[in-house]
């Protein structure tokens, strides 16, 4: 090989190949298609979320118009929290309906509560405007919580 010739194929593609796979983060490697839950529940449904390493899987009954739902995201702090809301009324948060789920500092068991956030400096901790039952929160091994939900 001449200093003014390109280096083989080969040594061009494993370099191309290293590139990529080190662009490439661990928590990009997860997708809703391979995440297991420990009740074994099943979904039609299941979105990689562009944001915060999130997903959400869902299923829904058109016999009785309920939504079940399951979210999975990791609490931007150890301690922390995540939450998944819906705005039946208008874009953005004022006006959403969420549901939180954190680990309890005390039991150390993963919760799940229901808040409202009808502005910007007002978040109660109240029942929702609209049919929520079967909300369960769990933690998962690699450090990312999950709230379960059915609603209607």
């Amino acid at each position: 090989m001449t200093p003014s010739s390109p280096p083989p194929l080969s040594s061009a593609v494993f370099i191309c190949i290293s590139f990529l796979a080190l662009m490439i983060s661990p928590s990009a490697a997860l997708t809703c298609s391979s995440q297991k839950f420990t009740e074994n529940q099943v979904y039609s449904n299941c979105l990689d979320l562009p944001y915060l390493s999130s997903y959400l899987h869902f299923s829904y009954n058109s016999s009785n118009t309920t939504l079940s739902i399951a979210f999975i995201a990791t609490p931007s702090k150890s301690g922390g929290w995540i939450a998944w809301a819906i705005n039946p009324k208008a874009t953005g948060m004022a006006g959403s309906q969420s549901l939180v789920g954190y680990k309890n500092s005390t039991t150390g068991s993963a919760q799940v509560h229901t808040f409202d956030v009808s502005s910007y400096s007002s978040i109660v901790a109240k029942d929702l405007s609209f049919e929520v039952w079967d909300k369960t929160a769990e933690s998962r091994s690699d450090g990312s919580l999950a709230i379960f939900a059915k609603i209607k």
